[in-house]
């Protein structure tokens, strides 16, 4: 039994090191198979803006370092990391001022690296580009550029005016240092009311929320939902959410209303359904 548990824990973890690549990693290992497939064809593919690199290479890059937080498994990484180190080379960033990690896709680790080297950066979409002047962190590009790598990453290096993706996050990494999110008389009304002009839509906090519930920041995650909810009362998937950081917390009552709000929303989710007959004790 031993040696059947044994050989049972080096096959899962041949599949969770050999099929993803997690934790610190280099551009030589995404130029290897499996990854090769993706890193290669897209770096190769792309073509940065001759003008904006030749204004990058420049500037004086070695006083900067980034981190870029990435999915060997999302899409979104497999198109921006190849097209933002093909960037990097092309305006001569220093290599060692380049840090990249690669986290996990599945539950309880979503969007976490085994040794978290992610921890303390409030990483909730990959990839994301972190730029940091003397440590001090003074801008990062998520999921996707707002105009070009190139752009983004200049208007970042030069101090213009910048605004990334996913505005809600910086709201919600302050409250997070400020311990807003764990007050339990904070008013999700009233933190929603804030973040109202900024949410693109329902999945940008739900994404937020789910990454804070598993890395064990349960109360955390439920003022999220919540904020989530009082912005799109209307979503099933919100009070779904919230029902099920409820339940995880503990809170059956809260729960169960959560997940009633859901049904009303949705008669047929069967999800819904299966987890309020859980929590029925049906």
């Amino acid at each position: 039994m031993k040696h059947f548990l044994l050989l049972l824990l080096i096959c899962s973890s041949f599949f969770i090191y050999g099929q993803k690549l997690l934790g610190t990693c280099t551009t030589g290992q995404l130029e290897k198979a499996p990854y090769a497939q993706w890193y290669t064809t897209n770096y190769e593919a792309y073509a940065p803006n001759l003008e904006t690199t030749a204004r990058l290479r420049k500037s004086n890059l070695k006083r900067y370092t980034i981190k870029a937080v990435f999915g060997s498994w999302c899409g979104d990484s497999k198109r921006e990391l190849p097209r933002f180190t093909k960037l990097l080379d092309a305006i001569s960033f220093p290599k060692e001022n380049l840090k990249i990690i690669g986290v996990q896709d599945s539950l309880p680790v979503y969007k976490q690296s085994p040794s978290h080297e992610e921890r303390g950066l409030e990483v909730y979409r990959v990839p994301t580009f972190i730029v940091y002047e003397k440590d001090k962190e003074i801008g990062r590009i998520t999921e996707y550029p707002s105009l070009s790598l190139e752009l983004d990453f200049e208007a970042i290096v030069t101090g213009q005016p910048y605004t990334s993706n996913y505005q809600t996050y910086a709201s919600i990494t302050q409250w997070l240092r400020q311990g807003t999110l764990t007050d339990p008389n904070v008013s999700a009304r009233g933190l929603a009311s804030q973040l109202k002009s900024k949410a693109g839509n329902e999945s940008e906090l739900n994404s937020c929320g789910y990454v804070l519930l598993h890395r064990g920041q349960v109360n955390e995650s439920i003022t999220v939902f919540r904020i989530n909810t009082s912005l799109f009362p209307q979503s099933a998937n919100c009070w779904d959410s919230l029902g099920e950081a409820y339940a995880i917390a503990g809170q059956k009552d809260k729960a169960i209303q959560a997940y009633e709000w859901a049904q009303r929303l949705d008669p047929e989710n069967e999800n819904v359904k299966k987890q309020l007959l859980s929590l029925r004790g049906n």
